[in-house]
């Protein structure tokens, strides 16, 4: 499989999951609302400490 082929199929995965996710987050978005919000500014924040954790203690 050459590059172009590859990267077709990646964009085209991407294209895909990403626009399921949107259709997803404005159905289920208004159900959840601050709730979802908060823990996604959490799972990021875990995410960045993690990353400084293994960076400096690796």
């Amino acid at each position: 499989m050459n590059i172009i082929a590859t990267a077709l199929a990646i964009g085209c995965a991407t294209l895909i999951m990403s626009t399921l996710g949107m259709m997803i987050g404005r159905f289920i978005g208004p159900m959840l609302g601050k709730r979802a919000e908060i823990l996604g500014g959490v799972v990021l924040i875990g995410i960045g400490v993690q990353i400084l954790w293994t960076h400096f203690h690796g």
